[in-house]
């Protein structure tokens, strides 16, 4: 994606074996991978994450869920099927595209620091 000029983030379900309280986050060049909060089911996550985005144009969803993708566009942001963004990619890449995976460690962003804020307020 990084041959784009794009970012990403990949969010999955919690994984049992390393779940924590805030979501555990890892880096691959320009896409962020998060597993989410413990409790927190990943299509939840991400309605989560993007509720407090500041700028929805700047941001698309892909999924194949047409429910996650119904609640996304009522936030304002967009949604690409999945099997289109994919098909989009190669197109634009190339077949005999490499992906580089330069793992970073990742500390408190400022927008976990928002989510859990928000989290905290409302309780």
């Amino acid at each position: 994606m990084g041959v784009l000029g794009l970012k990403g983030i990949l969010i999955f379900d919690s994984n049992p074996g390393h779940a924590r309280d805030y979501p555990t986050k890892s880096s691959l060049a320009h896409l962020e991978i998060a597993h989410a909060p413990i409790h927190l089911e990943g299509d939840l996550y991400i309605l989560e994450y993007l509720s407090i985005v500041k700028n929805p144009a700047r941001y698309r969803l892909v999924t194949s869920d047409r429910a996650l993708a119904n609640a996304a566009k009522n936030l304002k942001i967009a949604s690409i099927d999945s099997s289109d963004f994919y098909n989009l990619l190669k197109e634009t890449t190339g077949k005999n595209a490499s992906l580089q995976s330069e793992q970073k460690p990742q500390g408190e962003t400022k927008r976990e620091f928002e989510r859990l804020l928000k989290i905290f307020e409302s309780r």
